[in-house]
């Protein structure tokens, strides 16, 4: 390989230096709960909670990478490798997840948010399985990594690396040799928040080889030691570990190029390694160099915690599988035909990389408060001017959630979360609260949260800059709320084991004092008492984003109302999508779904009526658990009664027998219905708000090949539909594994309404067990097939489409696989 292609490789590697900022971690105020009981059961959950959660692979859109939540500027880490049989094995140096990546799946095998698990990664261009074993015990954590090559003489470089920012500071302990070390690699440092730390990179088992030259360059640095360097670098560019590391390897060859000529290079293995240096530093790179099978362990220890070291590592990670196996099996227990050891793998997968996905953001974003009349859109072609923009970039705020694709969106998605938090609720509630209240933490005075959660400089170098800028104006589906509501009900409807025998509900479990070992998952479900404290702090933050989300996304139904037509039943229930185009309306979640042509200020859009009339519903519940005034609940009552009404009156279509957005016809001057059957059309059933003697004629609908109903799933657009499979075709006939359960869900309601007949309780479960089976089993099919879940799958042949490694609300087939075959 010539000079010049070797630095060109390494030159495009490289890009620009970026910054964050700090923030401190917020959590909601102990002193709003008056009574000094319930203080202390808030603060004893809070303290236990946090210990269990404070470490692990927070850092998403890498492969692995490793840092604290609730501590935004104090230590990142992270892992990259390469093949090192060749000079060209630099070019692809895997670090973050890539979506071009040649990989035969990735990701985490079993995982639990609390304890630690397994990954594994199938790279294919490095011709090597790597395992990324993750647990951690109070404020210390170990990771080993494995290697195990498709050929016993692949060679591999592992690089480790770990920075410290803010208010933290770190340094190496060992004594420097040029040539490497020989024994161990030990840091110290210290983390603001945490106190005094020790990270060792062990050697690892004699069985590990490395490569071997009589190269001048080789004797040097050999490969069989580990080589340590570290760099003293801007705190707030750490993210960019891997440009720190191939500049270092850039510079490196610039060095060789008037030395050796090509041909008396050293071999790519100890061409491409690191110059040991004792500067001290706040980015500390750590590599090595294997032939075949390796294996070594980081272990990361907090002064006065507790120890870590290889034989810990190995018995807290067999007892963290033990745990999550026998979890599963009571959480989930898969029911008929998906009980069979290959689904159970599945599911345990599908879990374990959601779980392994949630990450702790933190930084800036990027938000227009241009604040102008523009921002209503209440005139005509409003989609052509939008007034000038004025892109300011926020305070720094921060953000605990699961990601709906590692490699492609890492980082929050409001709709999306409601849809991770079902089967996060399921195994892990307090969790799935902790994520909640991230979430509404991070309202404005207004009660707006964007949609889209792209805090700092990481998170924005994975966006194109076209999406970048939120508008406090546009919203999104509220799954966030319904998933709180969710959580109301399991609170009420959960029994308390045997073997707590303390009272509970006004009374505070004397077991609580010490919390036993599985409460930070169940504390809540444990203790009414625990659970109403919490949400009654929430539902302020509720209340006022339940209001800007009415507010702003209102329909002006009277100034539009032609005296032709009836009176509706509320003048108050219209809704309409801001931020839609011609061709978009990515606010609605929906993206390119069929809608009027063009927009119009006067058009009212079903889904979102739909999602307000559930929000209401949802604000009813937890307004009632906790609390708030009647007259509050009153209001929310009111408002969903309205919004039925108003669905029935305005929205249903007889000859289309769908509930319909409704359009303007400038030549009548009046609304019209807007019919394209699907998703958008189905939403009023999927949350449970039409009235059972319409229930039939949606599920026949729903049962019709011609319309809705595929082999994979129920589709997004009907195939009579002229839009169909055209343009992007996003949500134009594929299937989604989010809407598809609603729909699931939907029928099982639907399903013990008594006031639905005979004859459509058969129809609702001989569809009910058909979609169920039909779903789960194309979204295993492709995942044996390819490696990964995916976004979407085709309606024709249930291939995968878009993103994959799509591990967000797909993970719901888990879910799917644990709920009833049959409905009776």
């Amino acid at each position: 390989m010539l000079w010049s292609s070797l630095l060109q490789v390494l030159v495009l590697l490289l890009a620009p230096t970026l910054v964050r900022s700090l923030d401190d971690f917020d959590e909601f105020d102990l002193e709003d709960i008056p009574d000094p009981t319930t203080r202390l059961l808030l603060a004893e959950h809070a303290r236990a909670s946090n210990a269990s959660l404070q470490w692990g692979p927070y850092r998403s859109n890498l492969y692995l990478g490793i840092r604290p939540r609730g501590l935004p500027e104090t230590f990142l880490s992270g892992l990259m490798w390469y093949n090192v049989d060749n000079y060209q094995g630099i070019q692809k140096t895997r670090h973050t997840c890539e979506q071009g990546d040649e990989m035969q799946g990735y990701g985490w095998d079993i995982y639990d948010t609390r304890d630690g698990g397994r990954q594994v990664i199938h790279d294919i261009a490095h011709n090597i399985d790597l395992y990324t074993e993750f647990v951690k015990d109070g404020g210390s954590w170990g990771l080993r990594v494995r290697g195990v090559p498709k050929s016993m003489d692949t060679r591999t470089a592992i690089v480790f690396y770990f920075g410290t920012e803010g208010i933290a500071r770190s340094k190496l302990l060992n004594d420097f040799n040029l040539k490497g070390l020989m024994d161990d690699v030990q840091y110290g440092g210290y983390i603001g928040g945490l106190g005094n730390f020790k990270l060792t990179v062990t050697r690892g088992p004699e069985s590990n080889r490395a490569p071997v030259n009589d190269h001048a360059i080789a004797i040097s640095r050999p490969a069989e030691r580990t080589h340590a360097l570290s760099l003293a670098v801007d705190g707030s560019t750490v993210w960019r570990a891997r440009d720190y590391y191939m500049k270092l390897m850039q510079e490196f060859v610039q060095k060789l190029q008037g030395v050796y000529p090509p041909e008396q290079l050293p071999s790519a293995a100890h061409l491409f390694n690191l110059n040991d240096a004792p500067d001290e530093g706040n980015l500390h790179f750590v590599q090595r160099n294997f032939v075949g099978k390796f294996q070594f362990d980081v272990l990361f220890e907090e002064e006065g915690g507790e120890s870590m070291n290889s034989a810990k590592l190995t018995s807290l990670l067999d007892t963290a599988i033990t745990s999550f196996d026998s979890r599963y099996a009571e959480v989930f227990s898969p029911i008929e035909p998906f009980d069979s050891p290959e689904y159970i793998s599945f599911g345990k997968s599908l879990l374990s990389n959601l779980l392994g996905g949630i990450g702790y953001f933190h930084g800036s974003g990027l938000v227009d408060r241009s604040d102008s009349a523009y921002d209503d859109e209440e005139y005509e072609e409003f989609w052509l001017d939008r007034g000038a923009p004025n892109v300011v970039e926020t305070e720094p705020s921060e953000l605990f959630s699961a990601v709906p694709s590692r490699p492609f969106f890492p980082r929050g998605f409001y709709w999306d979360e409601g849809f991770h938090l079902v089967p996060i609720m399921k195994w892990d509630p307090d969790l799935a609260l902790e994520i909640m209240k991230s979430w509404f933490n991070l309202a404005d005075d207004e009660g707006w949260i964007a949609r889209e959660q792209i805090l700092g400089q990481e998170a924005r170098s994975k966006v194109p800059h076209e999406f970048q800028t939120q508008f406090p104006t546009y919203a999104n589906p509220p799954t966030l709320v319904l998933a709180i509501s969710a959580f109301v009900d399991a609170v009420e409807s959960y029994s308390v084991p045997e073997a707590f025998s303390a009272p509970v509900g006004d009374e505070m479990p004397q077991q609580f004092i010490n919390f036993p070992e599985s409460s930070p998952r169940n504390a809540h479900l444990h203790s009414p008492t625990l659970a109403r404290a919490a949400l009654k702090a929430l539902y302020p933050s509720l209340r006022t984003h339940f209001n800007w989300f009415r507010r702003t996304q209102s329909a002006d139904i009277r100034s539009w109302h032609n005296s032709d037509t009836p009176r509706p039943p509320s003048w108050t229930e219209g809704y309409r999508w801001r931020g839609r185009t011609p061709d978009h309306c990515l606010t609605s979640g929906l993206d390119d779904y069929p809608r009027a042509r063009p927009p119009h200020p006067a058009e009212m859009h079903v889904d979102l009526m739909a999602w307000v009339g559930a929000m209401a519903r949802a604000m009813i519940k937890v307004g009632k658990f906790t609390g708030a005034p009647e007259t509050e609940i009153t209001r929310y009552e009111k408002i969903l009664a309205g919004v039925k009404g108003n669905l029935e009156e305005m929205h249903w279509n007889d000859v289309a027998e769908a509930y319909c957005d409704l359009g303007w016809d400038p030549e009548t001057e009046s609304r019209v219905h807007e019919c394209h059957e699907g998703y958008l059309t189905l939403l009023p059933f999927m949350v449970g708000l039409i009235p059972a003697e319409k229930v039939g004629k949606v599920v026949r609908g729903l049962r019709d090949p011609d319309r809705l109903w595929s082999e994979f799933g129920i589709r997004s657009l009907s195939k009579r539909d002229a839009a169909f499979g055209l343009g992007e075709n996003y949500w134009r006939g594929s299937i989604w594994i989010n809407m598809n359960y609603m729909i699931l869900s939907a029928l099982r309601n639907y399903f013990q309404i008594p006031e639905v007949t005979e004859k459509d309780r058969d129809l609702i479960a001989e569809t009910y067990k058909a979609l169920r089976v039909n779903l789960v089993s194309n979204v295993y099919k492709q995942w044996e097939a390819t490696g990964f879940a995916w976004e979407q799958y085709e309606q024709e042949t249930g291939n995968p489409k878009g993103v994959k490694h799509f591990l967000g609300w797909t993970s719901l087939a888990t879910v799917i696989m644990s709920m009833p075959e049959v409905l009776v």
